[in-house]
C-alpha cells in the first residue's frame, strides 16, 4: 500500500472499481497496487472482481430463475451486468442483493414489451424474503390466546401481527399464473392469458405446507396491508374490509398469517 492513503480509502477505491470500471479514480487505485511475480496490479485486482461479480450474479439468478427462464440467461447475465454498475452491493450479506433489481427492469428499455417482468421479479423477490424470514414474531408480541384477556374498552388498540414470512404483491397482470406455469413440476399447456387481469397475492411460508402464494380478494389483501402499516382494530374497522372483517380475521388467525398481536394505548 502507498504512503499517503488510508485502509479504508484504498477500500473505497477498490469498491469503486469492482462497480464502476469506467471510474477516474481507478489509475489512482492501481498505483496502490504491488504487482505479484506473474500478474500486473490490474490483473491481480481482477482476479477478486471476477469472484464478486461472479457471485452476486449466481445470487441473483438463484433469486430470480423464472425471469432467467424467460429471458434466457445470456440476456440475464447481461442484464445484471448492467444492473450491477447502477445498484453496487451495500450489505455484506449476499442474500440482502437484488431489492432494487424490479424497479431497474422497470427502466430497462430492451424488456420494455415484456411488461409483467418487473411485477414478476417483484414476486420472486417476494419469495426470496419469505423463505428467509424469521419464524418468529419478535419480543413484545402476544400469542393470540391472549385475545380472551383483552378488556372490551382496550380492543380497539388490538395491533394484529402478520407471520414474519408474509409479504404482499399486487399487480395488474396475473403473475402468480406466469410464475407457476415456469416451475419445473409444472404440468399443463403453459398458456397464460394476460388479459385475465391483475391480482392480489400474499408470499409467506406455513408451518404446516412450506412456501406458499395465495390469492386474495381485495378485502383480504387490504386488510392484511393495515396490519403490515400497523394500524389499529379501531382504524381497520372504518376501512372497506370491515364488512367481512371477522370472517377475513378467521381465516386468517386459522391458517396463521396472523400470528399474534400487540396493544396500543
Amino acid at each position: 500500500m502507498s504512503k499517503g492513503i488510508s485502509l479504508f480509502e484504498l477500500q473505497q477505491l477498490f469498491y469503486k472499481e469492482v462497480f464502476d470500471a469506467d471510474s477516474t479514480e481507478n489509475a489512482e487505485f492501481y498505483k496502490c497496487i504491488k504487482p505479484a511475480k506473474n500478474l500486473s496490479g490490474e490483473q491481480s485486482v481482477n482476479v477478486y472482481k471476477d469472484s464478486i461479480l461472479g457471485g452476486l450474479t449466481e445470487a441473483l439468478s438463484s433469486i430470480y430463475p423464472v425471469c432467467v427462464k424467460l429471458v434466457g440467461e445470456l440476456f440475464f447475465n447481461h442484464m445484471v451486468a448492467d444492473y450491477l454498475k447502477r445498484y453496487p452491493s451495500g450489505s455484506p450479506d449476499i442474500g440482502d442483493y437484488g431489492s432494487e433489481f424490479s424497479a431497474y427492469i422497470i427502466n430497462f428499455e430492451p424488456v420494455k414489451e415484456l411488461e409483467y417482468l418487473a411485477d414478476l421479479v417483484a414476486l420472486e423477490w417476494s419469495w426470496h424474503r419469505a423463505f428467509n424470514a424469521s419464524d418468529s414474531p419478535g419480543v413484545g408480541v402476544c400469542s393470540l390466546d391472549g385475545l380472551a384477556g383483552v378488556a372490551e374498552v382496550d380492543q380497539g388498540g388490538i395491533q394484529f401481527v402478520t407471520t414474519p414470512s408474509a409479504v404482499l404483491v399486487r399487480s395488474i397482470f396475473p403473475i402468480h399464473q406466469i410464475w407457476q406455469v415456469n416451475q419445473e413440476d409444472y404440468v399443463g399447456d403453459g398458456i397464460v392469458n394476460l388479459d385475465d387481469g391483475g391480482v392480489c397475492l400474499v408470499v409467506w411460508r406455513n408451518a404446516a405446507f412450506g412456501m406458499r402464494i395465495d390469492v386474495l380478494s381485495e378485502h383480504e389483501f387490504e386488510f392484511l396491508q393495515a396490519v403490515v402499516d400497523g394500524k389499529s382494530f379501531s382504524e381497520i374497522a372504518t376501512l372497506a374490509c370491515a364488512s367481512d372483517l371477522s370472517g377475513i380475521l378467521g381465516r386468517c388467525m386459522q391458517t396463521g398469517l396472523i400470528a399474534g398481536f400487540t396493544l396500543v394505548n
